[in-house]
């Protein structure tokens, strides 16, 4: 049960310490007030709980389908959000740059509030059982702990290992890993509405639990962050790749505009 309980923080907590170290580190370099994240993390926990109370109500919406598609939409808004922030990145727009603060906030919210419902409800069903004190406290508290510190830990060395570079090597750290977690949410999302037959299922184009087991600790952390899917659909594969073929295609116009800038003041 130790183990299980904190593999299960580890995986919620672990996507979101890597995504608010990486937005932490676009608001330090454009000096940006802390406003944002604290708004952010005491709406996104509100609501988190008030999920995890309603739960079962918001189960039975759209004909039994709620949860999946609720969750669906917030990691598909999630992933909206980091594209717009890779798009200011690259685009460096200085009229957006007062919305930008707006973008952080809300994807802090709607982050914690998916991440940490599944926490409050995997404790609330946990103490139901447990009766005894200390069994509560060893095994749930304790173990849910030492995920939590594992998780926050990994997100403050992401914070630090992007600010040891300098800002030009940090933006492309940053649209990076922005593209990945956004591409990776995306497929999440794909696979939520797939179980309610909201989006067709289509077999697997391959199998690589040879590389990495998906249900191994690895695989669940790499899925968590990035959305590692070891027999992916073609949905899946298409979305995924969209997402970062559009962040490529953004940097090649973002390139051709600052060649053809730079000819026009040659000349």
């Amino acid at each position: 049960m130790l183990l299980d309980t904190i593999t299960l923080v580890l995986r919620e907590t672990l996507e979101a310490g890597i995504l608010i170290a990486i937005l932490l580190s676009i608001a330090n370099i454009k000096r940006f007030s802390k406003r944002w994240l604290w708004a952010g993390l005491a709406i996104g926990s509100v609501l988190a709980y008030v999920y995890s109370i309603n739960f079962d109500g918001v189960s039975e919406w759209l004909d039994y389908a709620g949860q999946e598609v609720l969750n669906a939409s917030m990691q598909i808004t999630v992933a909206v959000m980091l594209m717009l922030l890779v798009a200011w990145l690259i685009f460096k727009i200085e009229t957006l740059e007062p919305a930008v603060p707006f973008v952080l906030a809300i994807t802090v919210v709607l982050l914690l509030t998916r991440e940490l419902t599944e926490m409050f409800i995997f404790y609330s069903g946990f103490f139901q059982v447990h009766e005894d004190w200390v069994t509560r406290l060893n095994s749930g508290i304790t173990s849910g702990f030492i995920g939590l510190m594992i998780g926050v830990s990994i997100g403050v060395l992401f914070h630090a290992a992007i600010r040891y570079w300098s800002d030009r090597a940090a933006n492309r750290i940053q649209i990076t890993l922005l593209s990945l977690v956004a591409a990776g949410l995306f497929v999440q999302a794909t696979q939520l509405l797939m179980q309610v037959d909201w989006v067709s299922s289509t077999s697997a184009v391959w199998d690589s639990n040879w590389l990495i087991q998906e249900s191994s600790i690895v695989g669940q952390m790499t899925y968590a962050v990035f959305g590692y899917e070891a027999t992916p659909t073609v949905t899946e594969v298409v979305g995924y790749m969209g997402i970062i073929l559009c962040t490529v295609a953004m940097l090649i116009l973002s390139r051709f505009m600052k060649d053809k800038s730079e000819i026009s003041h040659a000349n």
